[in-house]
C-alpha cells in the first residue's frame, strides 16, 4: 500500500496569494483561452512568451497512468528577464475539475516511486530545446532526485529546490507530482510557473496522449 504523502496532495484554492494568481489565467502573447497550446513534437507543447518560454513534454508521463506519481519533464527558458529564480513552490498541476497539486517531495519518490531513472530514457527535450535555444546557456536543474546519473558529470545526490536563470538562460528536468484524480491518459491539464519577477503566471495547456 502506498503511504499517503505529507507533500504530495491536492492543494486547496487558498494556497496562497501568489497562485491565486493562477486564477486569472492572464494569457501571454500566442495563449488561448480555450483548447491545447502549440505542439513541438507528438508530446510536447511549448507556451512562448516574450518573457519566459515553458516547455512541457508527455512523452513519459503516459506509462504512469497506476503509479501513485506522474513525471513531466519540462524545460524553461528566460528570454528577456535579467533573472527569474524558479523554485519547487513555482509549479502547480491542474487538472480538468481545477484541482492543484503540488511537486511531490524528493523523500516520497526515494521511497514510494520505483521509475526515476526509467523515466528519464524517455526524455526528448534536450534535442527539441537545443536546436531551438541554440544560443541560450543550460543551467544545472535538479527538482527531483534519480539514482544514477542523468548525464556524465551531473551529481544527482544533490537535489536543487532553487535554480536562477539569468536571461538567455534555461533548463531541463523532470518534474513529478500526485497522481490526479481525474486519471492521466487522454486527460487535458495545465503546468503553470509562477515567480516573482513574472508579472503573471504562465501556463501550459496540454492532453497526456
Amino acid at each position: 500500500m502506498v503511504r499517503p504523502a505529507p507533500f504530495a496532495r491536492i492543494l486547496p484554492l487558498g494556497l496562497c496569494a501568489l497562485c491565486l494568481g493562477c486564477l486569472g489565467r492572464a494569457p501571454m502573447r500566442g495563449q488561448e483561452v480555450t483548447g491545447l497550446d502549440r505542439k513541438l513534437s507528438t508530446f510536447a507543447f511549448i507556451e512562448e512568451g516574450d518573457l519566459i518560454s515553458l516547455i512541457v513534454d508527455v512523452r513519459a508521463t503516459r506509462y504512469r497512468e497506476d503509479e501513485a506519481f506522474v513525471p513531466i519533464e519540462v524545460a524553461v527558458a528566460n528570454r528577456s528577464l535579467r533573472n527569474v529564480t524558479i523554485t519547487r513552490e513555482s509549479f502547480l498541476l491542474v487538472d480538468e475539475q481545477g484541482n492543484r497539486y503540488g511537486m511531490a517531495s524528493p523523500r516520497d519518490l526515494l521511497e514510494q516511486y520505483e521509475f526515476l531513472d526509467m523515466d528519464r530514457n524517455l526524455a526528448e527535450l534536450e534535442g527539441i530545446v537545443f536546436s531551438r535555444f541554440a544560443t541560450f546557456h543550460r543551467y544545472e536543474s535538479n527538482f527531483s532526485p534519480t539514482r544514477l546519473p542523468t548525464r556524465p558529470g551531473a551529481d544527482t545526490s544533490v537535489v536543487r529546490d532553487r535554480v536562477v536563470l539569468p536571461r538567455f538562460g534555461f533548463f531541463i528536468d523532470f518534474l513529478y507530482f500526485p497522481r490526479p484524480v481525474t486519471g492521466v491518459v487522454n486527460r487535458h491539464f495545465e503546468l503553470h510557473l509562477v515567480a516573482r519577477e513574472l508579472p503573471h503566471p504562465i501556463f501550459v495547456k496540454f492532453i497526456v496522449l
